[in-house]
């Protein structure tokens, strides 16, 4: 168990390093004038994905954490 953690935790190691170091090249090294131009319905586009993202990740939290207390709970039909 611990040698699969062993390597997972150098490969997380590594993947931020990477991606580390992209960031750094896009946005401090690499500097470019963008000529692009955003439409005005780009940006609520753009809001309604961050908002459908987060609300989607606590609803997976919120599963999890029912099923992981539902394992917990006596079954009530059980007794019978």
């Amino acid at each position: 168990m611990f040698a699969c953690y062993r390597v997972y935790n150098t490969y997380m190691r590594k993947l931020v390093a990477t991606v580390v170091i992209l960031f750094l090249y896009l946005f401090l090294i690499n500097h470019q004038e963008a000529q692009a131009y955003i439409n005005p319905g780009s940006g609520s586009y753009i809001f309604q994905t961050i908002i459908g993202g987060l609300l989607s990740i606590f609803y997976l939290f919120k599963k999890l954490f029912l099923s992981i207390l539902g394992l917990f709970k006596k079954d009530v039909n059980k007794d019978e």
